[in-house]
């Protein structure tokens, strides 16, 4: 399965009967809180020389079903919203000051070989936990990858020595922090 039929199923599942999945974004109904990406084309490098380019026509979600979806190339934010188990709701948040975390997924361009790398900005009281998922160009189904926590207050850096199509992460939990906590 290559990865733009991934992204279909994924939203078809994600969007299935919703009244949106061929609406443009600007005629989303204003009770649907997902915003949702412009139609775009992706471009990511796959060595010194050679892209991979994909074509995305009808709108994808940010966030959806408490899923973050990232692009290379993409910044921005989520809010948090703490539930009773310690699972968080997660709701997109462009406001780089109103954001309780914030992603840029980028490839650097002076580093070789190819590589992709995430930022994660934790700005909340608690340590932060996610599930990460991927697809790659050339490989077929999606992937698994690994996401360490992130500590109250700060930043981690995930890196791949790969491109990445698209990653996804879920299953955002908090929990108290471990800074300053010592095992007796």
């Amino acid at each position: 399965m290559n990865s733009a039929l991934w992204v279909v199923i994924a939203l078809s599942l994600t969007l299935q009967g919703s009244p949106t999945q061929d609406v443009p974004p600007s005629a989303i109904p204003s009770q649907d809180s997902r915003v949702f990406r412009e139609p775009f084309t992706l471009h990511v490098r796959v060595d010194k020389s050679h892209y991979y380019e994909e074509r995305y026509e009808k709108p994808i979600p940010y966030v959806s079903d408490n899923d973050v979806y990232l692009f290379v190339g993409e910044s921005f934010g989520v809010s948090l919203n703490t539930r009773s188990d310690g699972a968080a709701d997660v709701t997109y948040q462009p406001d780089i000051k109103k954001a309780d975390v914030w992603f840029s997924f980028e490839q650097p361009k002076k580093l070789e070989p190819v590589m992709t790398m995430l930022t994660i900005q934790n700005r909340l009281k608690q340590r932060l936990q996610v599930d990460g998922l991927m697809t790659v160009p050339g490989k077929q189904g999606i992937l698994k990858t690994s996401i360490l926590p992130i500590e109250a207050g700060l930043s981690d850096f995930e890196s791949w020595p790969h491109p990445i199509v698209q990653l996804v992460l879920r299953n955002f939990r908090l929990s108290e922090s471990q800074i300053g906590k010592h095992k007796h």
